[in-house]
C-alpha cells in the first residue's frame, strides 16, 4: 500500500528520537494513505517553517501486520475509544510512551478536532457533544511506534516536492 508523509524534510532516514511525545496515537511516525491530507499537512508545516512542501512517498508492505506478535490498534471512525486514546497521548508528559503499540491506525484529528479534544479535555465540552460535532470527512492515520514495523515501510525514490504530485 502507498502512504504519504507531509512535511518539510524529505524524509532519507526515519528516527523515531526525533518523533515528538503529545500526538493522536502518541510518538511515532505518522503517514497517511490519503494523499491529499499528506499535501494539506505540508502547506500547515511549511507556512509555519518558511520551508519547502514536500510529500515523502513510501511504500507499506502490508504483509508486516501478519506477525502475531505486534501489538495493533484499530479505529474504524471516531468513536469514545478513539478519543479516550487521543487524550491519553495529547495529555502525556511523561516523556516516554503512554502505550505499548508498534503500530495505530485511524482518523486524524485535524485542527478544529484537535480544538475540540483541547474543549473535552478542559471539561468544557462532554464526550457525547465531541461525538455528535464531529464533522465525519475521510480522514487516515498510521503511527508507526517501533522501529520493528518501520523496516516494512519503503522509501519510494523520486523527487518527493509537493508540486510534483
Amino acid at each position: 500500500m502507498k502512504v504519504y508523509h507531509g512535511s518539510d524534510t524529505q524524509i532519507e532516514q526515519i528516527d523515531l528520537n526525533k518523533c515528538k511525545f503529545g500526538k493522536d496515537f502518541g510518538r511515532g511516525f505518522y503517514v497517511t494513505k490519503l494523499q491529499d491530507q499528506a499535501k494539506t499537512m505540508t502547506e500547515r508545516v511549511s507556512r509555519w517553517s518558511k520551508n519547502t512542501p514536500i510529500v515523502s512517498e513510501f511504500e507499506f508492505d502490508e504483509f508486516a501486520l501478519v506477525d502475531d506478535e505486534l501489538k495493533k490498534l484499530h479505529f474504524e471512525d471516531y468513536n469514545d475509544e478513539w478519543l479516550e486514546f487521543v487524550v491519553l497521548n495529547r495529555k502525556n508528559k511523561l516523556g516516554r510512551q503512554a502505550h505499548d503499540y508498534d503500530i495505530v491506525e485511524g482518523p486524524i484529528a485535524d485542527d478544529r478536532i484537535a480544538e475540540d479534544v483541547d474543549k473535552y479535555v478542559e471539561g468544557l465540552i462532554s464526550k457525547e457533544q465531541f461525538l455528535s460535532d464531529l464533522v465525519r470527512n475521510p480522514s487516515h492515520q498510521i503511527c508507526f511506534c517501533t522501529m520493528q514495523l518501520l523496516q516494512a515501510l519503503i522509501t519510494i525514490k523520486r523527487k518527493n516536492r509537493y508540486c510534483d504530485l
